[in-house]
């Protein structure tokens, strides 16, 4: 997953999600050496402004953000200065007396807003990896700040009057590829926030805007104390039979809570999942089921069904001020989909197979559950009666295989394959600040020595820690200033006690590779210009990458070279050839899990009326009847808790998942193909055709030249044994 807060060159691409849901890659990096206001004018909240390390310039190593000398009491203070400055930077590109040119107008907007850059990214990567209090605190004053200035520049109309001149002489200019691409898009993004329309809806738009900024804050920090209440401690009876590695690091985690004696058990995917799939305690997995299905959803004071249709409401009327007829149709106009009926038809084309195969599966699960005395399957049951099943089938036990995948093997072997495909190496620094304990730091370098980047790895979970997994930028790569990026990864494994061997799951492993996959879009990219640089594409094109990652973790070479428990064995041959012959098992559910919260997010923001009183919770469970989805299935992100579009840019997109595993698949193949998957022809064109391009010409133009032509649904379903 992609963190986006989204919008245009050098400002709107950071500040409000909202207004351009596929486009701008969240907190893009800004320089080091930044360029700044004059020091007289950034007295704020009576600290000077040499005294915040926010807005002075970093000798930090490679100018990453100065972590160890940042306060949150600094950021609000910052962000005033940072705001005032792009306000005045954007003023004087909408007023210059100079006829519009690109270089005066689209290039200078690029230039512009680069203090504010460098404060919203280092804050926002906070916001989301360590959210304190006095950061949710931050959080909610500035939200409404950015979303109006985002609104003043996008709605400014000698602004807008600047960027039409320079689109309309466009073809006379002799510009680049690049530059051409970088006149249509800030022309459209323009016309996407509402510089058009007339003055009455120029200013609702922009009222919307800074309340739907306001509500996202909102949605996140009610579902982050949620998950953080639903916490659930269990006894040495309700844990018997439990995995040693998930038994003591809940021990561990109950001891840090003051309940020696005591089993912890956070609310996240990364404990729960495991849970239901090993505890025989069935009353125990019930509650695990229910603290994490339920977050956002128990009617107390953090439940965020309200918000919800708060949210869906504005999204709806500005789409309609827009000219759309609801948020999914303006959201897909500049998508490689194109169409909530597209999108649609895809998801249906693998839905529809994925139900089927649920329903076979079902019957064997209550089959083997019958012999518990389990005359029902509930949702808590079937991970856990699955993997009955697949022992059966596969002589294949899980607790056993997470022996084999320990966390510093797995890393060893991404890092192994990205030197093998592309021939860059990974250096660990110990010198960069760090954010958080835990965070770990490594130079990126291509094989003649010379940096590409840093890449920050975070991933361990944390109670101030947002739930999921995802990639975002500190600083992203763009020739115009000269700078290499850095970016993070984020997940939530569970943490162990000190000094103890980590070991992970094949799907926590492919999450690792997953959005490594998305460090690499970030780090190899090679453009001019920031707008368009690494992951600032399309939402239905930004999986394709990190996704085609995910394929190696269960290739034989990878295994039998990095699989290995903790005397130094390698996986017992017959477990890998089950591990494989396993890969197709419980695709049924997987399917219907992941693609009913695809489904439901693309009706849901079709949705041309929001009635009064809007139920979200009712609406979700009629939907799911219609799709004849089995309650013991369910979906993967339940409306109440589906940070990806209420408050993580995934609004109308979560289809993109599937879209881009529809590339990924065949993306694979053209490794398969040549009977080598490090072919190095075809990895130098998936770096050049691909993770270098970015944004800088249309994705289907990039995928056509990596692949020869657009992939359809046959080898996305034959990887699901679906086919």
């Amino acid at each position: 997953m992609i963190m986006v807060m989204r919008g245009i060159n050098g400002l709107a691409r950071l500040l409000n999600p909202p207004i351009l849901a596929n486009r701008r890659q969240f907190m893009i990096g800004v320089s080091a050496s930044v360029v700044l206001p004059p020091l007289a004018a950034c007295q704020t909240s009576g600290e000077t402004f040499s005294a915040n390390p926010l807005l002075v310039e970093w000798t930090t190593p490679e100018g990453a953000p100065p972590y160890e000398r940042i306060s949150p009491e600094h950021y609000e203070p910052a962000f005033d200065v940072a705001i005032a400055a792009s306000r005045a930077e954007y003023r004087d590109i909408a007023d210059s007396a100079a006829a519009p040119s690109f270089t005066n107008t689209v290039e200078a907007m690029e230039r512009a807003g680069r203090l504010l850059g460098r404060v919203a990214r280092t804050f926002f990567n906070v916001a989301s990896a360590d959210a304190t209090p006095a950061v949710q605190q931050v959080q909610t004053a500035i939200a409404p700040k950015l979303a109006r200035l985002s609104s003043e520049t996008y709605l400014d109309q000698a602004l807008f009057a600047r960027v039409d001149a320079v689109w309309r002489q466009r073809a006379a200019l002799n510009l680049t590829s690049e530059q051409m691409r970088l006149v249509e898009e800030t022309r459209d993004n323009f016309i996407r926030a509402g510089a058009a329309l007339e003055p009455p809806a120029r200013a609702r738009v922009a009222e919307i805007n800074e309340a739907l900024a306001r509500l996202g804050v909102e949605f996140g920090q009610c579902l982050l104390a949620d998950q953080t209440a639903s916490r659930v401690f269990l006894t040495a009876a309700e844990v018997e039979g439990l995995p040693d590695d998930q038994r003591n690091a809940a021990a561990a985690a109950a001891i840090a809570a003051g309940r020696d004696g005591e089993f912890s058990f956070a609310a996240t995917r990364s404990t729960a999942e495991p849970f239901l799939t090993a505890a025989p305690n069935r009353e125990a997995r019930e509650k695990i089921w229910r603290a994490f299905a339920m977050r956002g959803d128990n009617g107390n004071a953090y439940d965020t069904n309200a918000v919800i249709t708060q949210i869906l409401t504005l999204r709806l009327e500005r789409a309609n001020l827009l000219g759309a007829p609801h948020h999914a149709a303006f959201t897909l106009e500049n998508t490689m989909a194109k169409t909530p009926e597209a999108a649609t038809d895809l998801l249906t084309q693998v839905f529809t197979p994925g139900l089927e195969r649920a329903r076979e599966e079902m019957r064997d699960i209550a089959a083997i559950a019958a012999r518990d005395g389990v005359s029902n399957v509930e949702p808590w049951d079937w991970r856990f009666y699955a993997e009955q099943v697949r022992r059966e089938r596969f002589a294949l036990d899980e607790a056993a295989l997470k022996q084999y995948l320990p966390l510093d093997g797995m890393v060893a072997a991404m890092f192994e394959l990205t030197n093998r495909l592309f021939g860059v190496t990974m250096h660990e620094r110990t010198d960069v600040p760090v954010y958080a304990s835990g965070v770990r730091v490594w130079e990126v370098a291509e094989a003649d020595g010379r940096k590409i980047g840093l890449f920050y790895a975070d991933w361990f979970a944390r109670p101030t820690k947002r739930p999921g997994a995802w990639m975002n930028s500190l600083r992203v790569q763009n020739e115009l200033f000269g700078e290499l990026p850095i970016v993070v990864n984020n997940q939530n494994l569970p943490p162990v006690p000190a000094g103890e061997r980590v070991v992970i799951s094949v799907n926590e492993a492919e999450t690792l590779f997953h959005e490594f996959g998305h460090a690499l879009h970030g780090l190899l990219s090679d453009v001019r210009y920031p707008s368009l640089a690494g992951t600032a594409v399309s939402r239905d094109f930004v999986e394709f990458p990190a996704q085609l990652y995910e394929h190696w973790v269960t290739q034989p070479q990878t295994l039998r070279a990095y699989a290995r428990n903790a005397a130094g064995e390698p996986m017992p041959e017959e477990m890998l050839q089950a591990l494989l012959s396993a890969g197709a098992f419980n695709q049924g559910f997987l399917t219907v899990q992941q693609l009913s919260s695809a489904i439901l997010d693309m009706r849901l923001h079709s949705l041309t009326e929001i009635p009064e009183g809007f139920d979200p919770r009712a609406w979700e469970a009629a939907q799911l009847q219609d799709l004849g989805v089995p309650e013991a299935i369910g979906m993967r992100h339940r409306l109440a808790h589906f940070s990806h579009i209420f408050d993580g840019g995934y609004s109308a997109s979560y289809y993109a998942y599937t879209w881009s595993e529809a590339m990924d698949a065949d993306g694979f193949d053209a490794f398969l193909e040549t009977g080598n998957i490090y072919d190095p022809e075809v990895a130098a064109r998936l770096r050049r055709e691909v993770l270098e391009r970015g944004n800088s010409r249309d994705p289907a133009e990039s995928y056509i030249a990596f692949r020869g032509r657009l992939p359809n649904a046959n080898a996305l379903l034959r990887n699901r044994g679906l086919s």
